[in-house]
């Protein structure tokens, strides 16, 4: 009698292994370990994984989902990859950063936000990428463009800003390695992964402290509990306008370390849609120099203020919301910008 042979099975190593973990289907997939995100993470950063590959990991991450241990494996190899950035300053430093995609309709605030911020005593690394899909929005390095500061600011450039002014910008393509490379792939794909997301942990000069904007309900969780995992000292995560770090007026929402925290309310307040980088350089033009209507003006406040807090700057939101607005009253917002962009 003939023996049968059984075929045996597959066995995967090197990247693949990685994409058969989260791709098997709804039955076979499971979670990646953290440190199998980071090293997954690290070879689309360092090339060592094809694009295709990188397109299908990414594909199925997103149809997965992610949690905060593989969020925190994939921000940790990107801090890695990260150029080191220093600055002669004091502050205590908070990184703030929304979807790097930005703001298609919304006004983008970040940055009239960060000025306030510093201007009132925190310090603010405002960070960003290229122009990103699926979007394509209006980018923090955008409106600094569109302000007279440089639109892609380098290396030393971001540490000049950070010590004259106490806020900076910085525009990650060409600081952190393979950042770029890896934009191209998720731009030809057309759906958001949790690169997306795991770009905003980056501790850029070194901060301990993070206010992430996100969009979805669920990934305030995600994002304080990887910040917890990578050792933040605080976390905010805030559900703003398109994903931005900025809070949605009327109904602001934002978690410290994965707590809600109570704000203050004015319901019915909205923003209105203020799309393009100029139209953002004018909003927060008029936000310093008083003259923004009352809603844009608050929004920037509130926001400020949260990063005064983080910071420990204030004891309270709504002390920090005193503070900005005696920082853009007294004019020292104003000489903020002016040191920002000259």
């Amino acid at each position: 009698m003939a023996v049968r042979t059984i075929p045996r099975r597959s066995t995967y190593t090197g990247f693949r292994a990685y994409i058969k973990a989260v791709g098997t289907g709804e039955r076979g997939r499971r979670a990646l370990t953290r440190e199998e995100a980071h090293d997954a993470t690290r070879m689309i950063l360092s090339g060592e994984a094809t694009e295709v590959q990188a397109a299908a990991f990414l594909t199925a991450m997103r149809i997965k989902g992610e949690n905060p241990e593989e969020l925190a494996g994939m921000a940790q190899a990107m801090r890695d990859s990260a150029t080191r950035l220093t600055a002669r300053t004091d502050r205590t430093l908070v990184a703030c950063a929304g979807g790097y995609d930005g703001c298609v309709d919304a006004p983008s605030l970040s940055v009239a936000v960060g000025i306030v911020a510093a201007a009132a005593g925190a310090g603010v690394v405002i960070h960003c990428g290229t122009t990103l899909g699926p979007k394509y929005g209006v980018t923090p390095a955008d409106v600094l463009g569109s302000l007279g500061g440089p639109g892609r600011p380098t290396a030393a450039e971001s540490e000049a800003m950070l010590e004259r002014t106490g806020v900076t910008v910085v525009q990650v393509a060409d600081l952190l390695d393979g950042w770029a490379a890896m934009a191209a792939v998720r731009d030809e794909v057309g759906l958001r992964s949790p690169l997306h997301s795991a770009e905003k942990l980056v501790d850029w000069f070194g901060a301990d402290r993070f206010v992430v904007g996100y969009a979805h309900s669920q990934y305030a969780a995600r994002l304080c509990g990887a910040l917890d995992l990578l050792g933040a000292e605080r976390s905010y995560a805030v559900r703003g306008p398109e994903g931005s770090d900025v809070m949605r007026p009327g109904r602001p929402s934002a978690h410290l370390n994965g707590e809600k925290m109570e704000l203050p309310e004015s319901v019915g307040d909205t923003l209105k849609p203020a799309p393009g980088a100029d139209t953002a350089a004018a909003l927060t033009r008029a936000v310093l120099d008083g003259t923004a209507d009352r809603i844009v003006s608050s929004t920037v406040t509130l926001s400020a203020g949260l990063r005064l807090h983080a910071c420990g700057v204030v004891p309270t939101v709504l002390r920090g919301v005193s503070a900005c607005r005696a920082a853009i009253a007294d004019g020292r917002a104003q000489a903020t910008l002016d040191g920002l962009v000259g």
